[in-house]
């Protein structure tokens, strides 16, 4: 089978498809598009973006019929080449996505290619016609000319293609494996230097598993004028988009650059070879529900800060800074009263990347990263580490390509340390507040955890967090402001004065404030406290110990 890919306009953002099958008589094809693409756990219903959908013999249309939202079936009424044509929308920018302006054109071939009943595994020729001037990444074997070729519809999905006016190309080699960096857009950092760093964290997570499955690896980074930050892994590549990119000549976004990098590198084993059983092999019609999202994303999300700290990019007080930002984020979000961070991997389908209600849910990504490293440091007392643990999970089940279960995970560190056993179990399982635990294994790496309070008497003596606007974003749920004031409720007055933007309030118990709430102007008491909320957090390294029991 092949698809043929076109634009009649560059910037309506409509690519035009002709997918050319060849069908035996009778034979009942059944198109199904995905609802969902690895490495994002929720429903995308990929075939909003789909119009003019058709399908041709000989130049003439023949009748076809949706099953379901995003799957068409038609019946092959002789031996013969058959033509599915049809547009998509390509308008969102972003590292899973499709887009198509005057200077690029970028696909995600899971958002519109099918997957077809009973010959998902047939080779995949994909044809794309694009400006003479534009230079081309992507992992996809290259046939020629403009035509590249996929074995199977897994292959191809999992393959990201990008073509671009501005694209710049470098490569290293570690081992016997050559790593492709692709720039699309402008460079304002020093790309040698880059390349460098890249080539040190490569280095030290291929000694930790000793195995780098591919001849070819590529980094393909789309540099944006305007603020932006995503990744998405793939099994022969990832793709990053980042920006404003000369914001990346600036430290502070070139290491959100570089740890988003170092994080999809490890997706290489960790997702894209070492798989749970539900996803072994993608099924991209349907949810699947998945209990191991800490592994899948807690602790890749740790291992990418863990190396390029290993590797020399990040300083101590690097690492540090880092740390000190997620457990900020983890004590501030108080999700884990109501889910353990299991509730929240399955739950992912629902609201996992949205806010969601209030305290609904834990962040598997920044939680997970800060349970592996509790787990981490308790494995090292026993001379172990994560790293060692998930090395014995990429030797059992992926380069075997056989489905973990999360269970498999507990057991491999109930080997190497009852004491991680126990602790991994209370973190998985278990509605426990993180910030004790943290503070227990941080002190046995020489790091010192605190809890500050300062003036702002609205979030820490009453519990509630404003915006810049003066709105209500949330109310601490043990606090007495709890049953007086609204989510969403806007500061309007206190003690009848007005509340100017940005002045930080001095408040008292008894101080009436006037706020607006969906419309009406209501008056509102503050209570008095007894206890403090949401402190502020910081590290401090209190023993020079530190840097070899977090190096190790």
């Amino acid at each position: 089978m092949k698809y043929y890919i076109k634009r009649i306009s560059n910037v309506s953002q409509f690519i035009q498809i002709s997918l050319h099958i060849h069908c035996e008589q009778n034979e009942r094809v059944k198109l199904q598009l995905a609802t969902w693409r690895p490495g994002r756990y929720e429903i995308a219903n990929f075939a909003k973006n789909i119009r003019s959908f058709e399908i041709k013999i000989n130049g003439g249309k023949i009748p076809h019929k949706k099953i379901s939202k995003d799957c068409w079936v038609f019946e092959s009424t002789a031996e013969n080449e058959y033509e599915i044509c049809y547009e998509f929308y390509c308008a969102k920018m972003d590292a899973g996505s499709c887009w198509s302006d005057d200077e690029m054109l970028y696909l995600n071939f899971s958002n519109f290619i099918f997957e077809i009943q009973g010959r998902e595994k047939e080779d995949i020729e994909i044809e794309i016609d694009y400006p003479n001037n534009y230079k081309v990444a992507t992992a996809l074997p290259l046939i020629s000319g403009n035509n590249w070729k996929a074995d199977g519809y897994q292959h191809a999905m999992d393959s990201p293609w990008v073509a671009g006016k501005h694209v710049s190309h470098q490569s290293y080699t570690v081992g016997g494996s050559k790593f492709h960096l692709w720039w699309i857009g402008d460079i304002h950092f020093s790309s040698l230097d880059v390349l460098k760093v890249f080539q040190e964290f490569t280095k030290k997570m291929i000694e930790d598993f000793q195995d780098f499955p591919a001849s070819d690896y590529h980094f393909i980074n789309i540099l944006l004028p305007y603020k932006h930050y995503h990744g998405v892994e793939h099994r022969f590549s990832t793709v990053i988009t980042i920006g404003p990119a000369i914001d990346l000549a600036k430290k502070e976004l070139l290491d959100e650059l570089i740890g988003v990098s170092s994080h999809e590198l490890y997706h290489f084993w960790n997702v894209c070879r070492i798989r749970p059983k539900e996803i072994l092999e993608y099924d991209l019609s349907k949810e699947v529900l998945l209990d191991s999202g800490y592994i899948l994303e807690g602790i890749t999300t740790y291992m990418g800060d863990y190396y390029l700290l290993k590797s020399g990019y990040f300083s101590l007080s690097d690492y540090l800074k880092i740390l000190e930002k997620q457990i900020q984020k983890e004590s501030d979000n108080l999700g884990w009263r109501n889910e353990t961070i299991v509730d929240s991997s399955c739950n992912l389908w629902l609201d996992g990347y949205t806010a969601g209600i209030p305290e609904d849910k834990v962040n598997i990504y920044n939680r997970g990263a800060l349970i592996s490293f509790c787990l981490d440091t308790s494995l090292k007392k026993a001379g172990s580490g994560l790293h060692v643990i998930m090395k014995k999970l990429w030797e059992d089940f992926g380069k075997s390509g056989k489905g973990y279960q999360l269970k498999d995970f507990i057991n491999i560190v109930q080997h190497h340390s009852e004491e991680s056993y126990r602790l991994i179990n209370q973190l998985l399982y278990e509605k426990v507040d993180l910030i004790p635990i943290l503070k227990k294994y941080l002190a046995e790496t020489g790091i010192q955890l605190e809890e500050h309070f300062d003036k702002n008497a609205l979030l820490h003596v009453f519990g509630i967090r404003i915006d810049e606007n003066k709105q209500i974003k949330q109310v601490h749920p043990d606090s007495a402001a709890y049953y007086s004031f609204m989510a969403g409720d806007e500061l309007l007055m206190k003690n009848g004065e007005k509340i100017s933007k940005g002045e930080c309030l001095e408040l008292s118990p008894g101080d009436v404030f006037k706020v607006k709430r969906y419309g009406r102007k209501i008056d509102v008491f503050i209570e008095k406290e007894h206890r403090q909320f949401f402190p502020r957090m910081s590290l401090s390294v209190a023993e020079q110990k530190t840097i070899k029991n977090t190096k190790n």
